[in-house]
């Protein structure tokens, strides 16, 4: 389908910016992003192969993706909290991995639901938090100059369409398959778009870098 591959295209579009700007920089320089766009794009190459040669056993790794989620994220936004928002998130991330640890099957062979609610929930409250703590703090760099103001809307946007979807799932696959086939391509743009955010934020990334060096 056309918009599997667009989405595709911009996830190595945005893989690519990344492992160059972290050649030319730092990983650093970057917060580290290229790390997990390119673990997103081998998983994303990996799951159209086998669905490709239809094998249809590879659900339980998105289990395991989603807890590098949110481990990658909570170190991603470590970087960028102070003071006690760093205690706070330290918690909180201990509480969810605690949680699913003793009440979800992370192991099972197929997809846990509850971990892709988990996920958004979790990357609503670092964006949120990190909007409310940019905005009360002045900066006078724009906040659209700021790559973790692209990369936080593209987790809260990704993250709201997500469980939107999510939370009826097992309803619609028995009692509507047609509507979440619909919701599933729309996913997809949901993907492009939150990719193409982060791709964004590497050209601001890349900016950043080059201001403090001028």
């Amino acid at each position: 389908m056309v918009i599997q591959i667009i989405y595709i295209a911009v996830l190595v579009a945005a893989a690519v910016k990344s492992t160059v700007l972290a050649g030319k920089k730092s990983l650093s320089s970057q917060n580290f992003l290229t790390i997990f766009l390119t673990v997103s794009l081998g998983l994303e190459i990996y799951g159209h192969y086998k669905i490709y040669i239809r094998e249809f056993d590879f659900a339980y790794m998105f289990n395991y993706y989603s807890i590098f989620m949110i481990v990658f994220f909570y170190s991603y936004y470590q970087r960028i909290f102070s003071g006690a928002l760093k205690t706070v998130s330290l918690y909180v991330v201990m509480a969810i991995l605690a949680y699913i640890l003793v009440f979800v099957k992370f192991y099972d062979e197929h997809y846990q639901n509850q971990l892709g609610i988990l996920v958004c929930l979790y990357f609503i409250i670092n964006t949120l938090v990190w909007f409310y703590t940019r905005l009360k703090n002045y900066d006078e760099i724009k906040i659209t100059d700021d790559p973790h103001f692209w990369v936080s809307c593209g987790l809260l946007f990704w993250s709201i369409f997500f469980i939107f979807r999510s939370i009826p799932m097992f309803f619609l696959k028995d009692n509507d398959p047609a509507f979440l086939e619909i919701l599933k391509n729309i996913q997809y743009g949901v993907n492009i778009v939150m990719y193409g955010m982060f791709y964004i934020a590497l050209v601001q990334f890349d900016k950043s870098t080059n201001r403090r060096s001028a």
